[in-house]
């Protein structure tokens, strides 16, 4: 009966510890990519932005007046 109540006991604790450490590191992958997503929202409101931005009409080109021909 020992026996298996060591092995139950050391089942829980493992697991425990397993569980433990993937919180840990699925926790700083989890935070790297919810600082990725802030940045690429900041980078979208920018860029839209810059797109709704009106410059206005550019201004026109100064009209070239030809010579006319001399009619004989």
């Amino acid at each position: 009966m020992t026996n298996e109540l060591v092995f139950i006991i050391g089942l829980s604790i493992g697991a425990l510890i397993g569980v433990v450490s993937i919180s840990i590191f699925a926790a700083s992958r989890i935070a790297d990519l919810d600082a990725e997503v802030r940045d690429l929202r900041v980078q979208r409101k920018l860029l839209k932005e810059e797109l709704q931005r009106q410059d206005g009409k550019p201004t026109p080109r100064k009209k070239r007046y030809r010579k006319q021909p001399v009619r004989k």
